[in-house]
């Protein structure tokens, strides 16, 4: 109850919150989605009235958004209202036609809620003549996958993700060059999540990616690929989290430039965060501390 969820569900309003997603419904927009897991519009305020206006700093930029159980304005971008896709566009120094700009600005941030019916979603865009599931066939996605973190999280070996007919499944390779097609679902509900977020990540290439309680389903060495695999890809990770096992996970990876924000949140609502390194975070291990409750020891 620190807030971790509202910081990531904050950062995912990135670029520009207003364009229609994916897997989040039917015509649904990122803010309409975070605002039905909550309610409505009115929950992502602060005493569920007035306006809120969440500002932030990109690559020295100073953004602004603002929203109100009325409505939403943004982004502002030192100061200055970008109230269309173009001008969005043309602040980051997107070039391209209006399609184009909205698929990039679409596609910069990829935000994981933990939501029971995400993994359905993530399933469902991929059946049928879905523009994704040629995307990541094309790209390769759906080989690179299987061959290197589906193959390093269990025994078997497999070589490709199948993208055909009504859901995903795992071409193993058996010996006699024999194969057999596995369903993901019969995987294990962890590693069907993690492929399915692998597929997705690998074809989209987001700048910015956001996962909410990362543990949830996963097995502690589930935990450590899918870290190792996060951290050799060209984008930023925010993770959010309550698990011992992604710390010492986190120290075992050591990603290049990771820290660990503890987040509390104080009697008079003000959230408080304290960094660690990954050299401070190993400190605590090794002298038999657990981290996760530093900030009631030091009162933040």
């Amino acid at each position: 109850n620190s807030g971790k969820t509202a910081v990531l569900e904050a950062l995912s309003l990135l670029p520009y919150p207003l364009l229609v997603y994916p897997f989040y419904g039917k015509g649904k927009d990122r803010l309409a989605f975070i605002a039905d897991m909550h309610g409505g519009r009115a929950s992502l305020i602060y005493g569920y009235s007035g306006e809120a206006v969440i500002k932030y700093i990109v690559d020295g930029h100073k953004w602004s958004m603002e929203l109100s159980t009325a409505g939403f304005r943004g982004p502002y971008i030192n100061g200055e209202y970008q109230g269309i896709v173009s001008d969005i566009g043309k602040a980051l120094g997107i070039k391209g036609d209006q399609k184009t700009v909205e698929r990039i600005l679409r596609e910069m941030v990829f935000f994981l809620p933990n939501d029971t019916t995400i993994i359905t979603r993530l399933n469902d865009v991929l059946k049928g003549e879905s523009e994704y599931r040629y995307l990541m066939v094309k790209s390769g996605a759906n080989v690179r996958v299987a061959r290197e973190f589906v193959n390093k999280c269990v025994d078997d070996v497999y070589t490709e993700i199948l993208l055909l007919g009504e859901e995903p499944s795992a071409r193993k390779e058996l010996p006699g060059e024999r194969v057999l097609y596995v369903k993901l679902r019969d995987l294990g509900d962890g590693i069907e999540k993690a492929i399915l977020v692998a597929l997705w990540l690998e074809a989209l290439k987001p700048r910015l990616v956001l996962w909410d309680d990362f543990e949830a389903s996963a097995h502690p060495s589930l935990i450590r690929e899918l870290l190792a695999w996060l951290s050799e890809h060209d984008w930023q990770v925010v993770l959010a989290t309550h698990s011992i096992d992604v710390l010492r996970a986190l120290v075992d990876v050591s990603p290049n430039g990771a820290q660990v924000v503890l987040l509390q949140k104080s009697a008079d609502d003000v959230l408080k965060a304290r960094y660690l390194s990954l050299d401070e975070l190993e400190d605590f291990f090794e002298a038999g501390q657990d981290p996760r409750y530093l900030v009631e020891m030091l009162k933040l």
